[in-house]
């Protein structure tokens, strides 16, 4: 028997508590000697802080490794024979790496003035600095998180790789992928997984837009042949709704905050309609409508927009930012109405983004036949000086006598295009990919102006220098979102202020010896509008004060005159007060004086029941998840008009690193831009029309 003081590893001699000690000090040596390994390798190391010189010659990390995987075997062979687990399992890259931009952006937070001031005062340049900094900081850890977010989807190649290679659209895409992915042109990569999802699943979308109440869900109930959408006078369509083909009408409504649900058709416009879903408060994130109807041939999907301009709905820009991806736009604009400049800039963008474009007449019934002639001559007019293209407008209405405009119109125009449509939709597909390609040629002959071992000059952090023009912007808005995190939880908090408005009303309704319980109700209900507007006039003023900043940034700049294309603050929430004074008792009691001291108590017990605070609490959470939604949604325009005029001002990638090439880089840069430039290399299919082509 071999001696108790020659016991073999395998007997398992070790207790829990020894094997977790000797794995987390395995663990510690492993990760120690492996860090400094891999801190020789010159080219292996891409930390931006380098506490070790990488001294070693090729010779020595090559010996250096292979005796620290004899050491690695070693710790290994000793865990297997001895039964030793690790307590957890490798944890994922993905996740560690999700968390570390959690750490990330809270230590980036920290780096604002406040908190370096802590140290002692600080210099007025440099606390500007500061500021630029976290806001730069700020926005590409976001990317980096909302990327992590998209998970395998995010992966372009791989998605690529499940397509059909033989297709010339996918191949082309492919070689974009590659471009995009090679010279790190990150801000082009959204619009190439747009265009993959589309090569995948071929469909042919065509969306309705217009000015709000233009008659865009009319027109769509009378094209399937039914009253499935809500109309009316106050703003319908609060979130887009996409419109497919069915067996069975239905909705299915997908949200934020909760699991997806099907609902019916009579439940629709409490997600839909601004009346239900007043600033998208549900949270409401897609719809798809289902419709049993002959004109929803497969394939072919129909996408009501919110619309534009409105004072009350805060779709805006869901809309704006929806349209460059449809095959077909539907423009309607009221017939006899004047067309505004914003009109001809929604137009401008459906075709700049290689989408077809119809214009429509709506609501054509109303006005006699001479008038509507000559609308539409004007118009076109308009469009043609304006665009330089000739786009035909068709007067439409949906009632009476007066649907043979829209039959007409059905016929002549959209029945050719629907029954054509796969093959439309694959020269829409050519048509946005070529887009993309100039996207790509703009952006590597933009990288390859950058010069050659340039250095900038110094300059002080408060120089509007061109080159950090986004940097300023990206300021600005960061300061914005900053004094709304700020202010935007304190507003749930403002039901007091407003009661207190109620019970003035109240109080002062009684004093007039006004005893009618309609004008009584209709002076709570400005009461309450008014006072909730003041709120709502804080959350206005940080964006008017973040959007003129801007534009003076971009008035003082290259991009002279831009700051034109700076949205408008249009579409701002409003109160709802009606569930507000039909729980308040209006009735003076005969027994009280008409003394304002009493009248005053009495009006503040009737506001502060239990019935009126509830009812207030809740439209007050309505109103200020409808101002987050509109403020965050401004923000978020105001950023990319910014940033599409810098890139325009500039002629470079936004988003390229900016530093100088190396010779390697320059060369496949320019080989590349060759490559898409050139009339023998890359091109869209040889179909594919004009995107300027209505």
């Amino acid at each position: 028997m071999p001696s108790p003081c020659h016991k073999s590893y395998t007997d398992g001699v070790f207790s829990s508590t020894h094997q977790r000690y000797l794995v987390s000090r395995f663990r510690h040596i492993d990760g120690l000697l492996g860090n400094a390994l891999d801190a020789l390798d010159p080219h292996g190391n891409e930390h931006l802080f380098k506490d070790v010189r990488p001294d070693a010659s090729p010779a020595q990390r090559k010996i250096l490794a292979d005796q620290l995987g004899q050491l690695r075997y070693a710790l290994r062979r000793f865990m297997e024979t001895q039964q030793l687990q690790e307590a957890t399992s490798p944890v994922s890259g993905l996740w560690s790496l999700r968390t570390a931009v959690l750490f990330a952006q809270t230590a980036v937070a920290q780096l604002r003035p406040a908190y370096l001031r802590g140290y002692g005062e600080l210099d007025p340049d440099a606390s500007i600095a500061c500021e630029r900094l976290v806001a730069e900081l700020t926005t590409l850890l976001q990317r980096i998180s909302e990327y992590l977010d998209q998970g395998t989807e995010g992966d372009l190649a791989a998605r690529l790789a499940r397509l059909d290679g033989a297709r010339g659209d996918i191949a082309l895409l492919r070689e974009l992928e590659g471009m995009i992915t090679r010279h790190g042109i990150l801000e082009l990569r959204a619009p190439l997984g747009e265009l993959i999802e589309r090569a995948a699943t071929p469909r042919y979308e065509v969306a309705v837009f217009g000015r709000v109440n233009s008659g865009k869900s009319s027109l769509l109930n009378w094209w399937l042949a039914g009253t499935f959408l809500p109309t009316g006078i106050t703003p319908m369509t609060a979130v887009t709704t996409h419109i497919v083909y069915g067996e069975q009408a239905r909705a299915h409504v997908q949200l934020a905050s909760a699991e997806p649900r099907v609902v019916s058709l009579d439940e629709l416009a409490a997600y839909v309609t601004e009346a239900g879903n007043p600033g998208n408060c549900r949270r409401v994130i897609a719809i798809r409508l289902e419709i049993p109807s002959r004109r929803l041939a497969e394939g072919i999907r129909l996408v009501d927009t919110p619309g534009l301009g409105s004072l009350a709905t805060v779709g805006s820009a869901q809309t704006l930012e929806y349209l460059p991806r449809c095959d077909l736009a539907v423009q309607l604009i009221e017939a006899g109405a004047a067309l505004g400049r914003e009109d001809l800039e929604h137009a401008r963008m459906v075709l700049d983004s290689g989408s077809e474009l119809l214009v429509v007449l709506s609501k054509a019934d109303r006005i006699d036949a001479s008038d509507l002639a000559e609308a539409a001559a004007y118009a076109a007019g308009q469009f043609h000086s304006a665009l330089g293209v000739t786009v035909p407008m068709h007067p439409v209405s949906t009632v009476g006598v007066s649907t043979a405009l829209a039959e007409a119109w059905f016929e002549q125009q959209l029945a050719p295009r629907l029954a054509d449509h796969q093959a439309r939709s694959t020269r829409q597909l050519g048509r946005k990919i070529e887009v993309l390609r100039e996207q790509v040629s703009a952006a590597l002959a933009a990288r390859l102006r950058i010069p050659a071992g340039g250095t900038r000059p110094e300059r002080k952090a408060t120089d509007a220098a061109p080159d950090d023009l986004a940097l300023q912007a990206r300021v600005e808005i960061e300061r914005a979102r900053s004094d709304l995190r700020a202010l935007l939880p304190r507003i749930r908090t403002g039901d007091t202020w407003i009661a207190e408005g109620l019970a003035e009303a109240l109080t002062g309704s009684w004093m007039s010896g006004s005893v009618a319980a309609a004008g009584i109700e209709a002076q709570l209900d400005a009461a309450a509008v008014r006072r909730a507007t003041a709120i709502g006039d804080r959350v206005a003023d940080i964006l008017a004060r973040c959007r003129t900043a801007l534009e003076s940034l971009l008035r003082h700049s290259r991009a002279g005159g831009a700051e034109s294309v700076l949205p408008q603050l249009r579409e701002r929430p409003v109160f709802d007060s009606s569930a507000l004074h039909t729980r308040i008792r209006t009735d003076k009691p005969a027994a009280v004086p008409r003394v304002g001291l009493l009248l005053r108590g009495l009006s503040r017990r009737r506001v502060r029941a239990p019935p009126v605070r509830k009812a207030l609490a809740h439209s007050l959470a309505v109103f200020a998840e409808a101002l987050r939604v509109w403020s965050s949604g401004y923000l978020e325009a105001l950023s990319r008009a910014t940033d599409a005029a810098v890139a325009a001002a500039e002629s470079r990638s936004l988003l390229s690193w900016g530093e100088p090439l190396s010779p390697s880089a320059a060369a496949a840069a320019q080989r590349d831009l060759a490559r898409l430039t050139s009339d023998g290399g890359m091109r869209a299919a040889s179909d594919a029309e004009s995107p300027r082509e209505p």
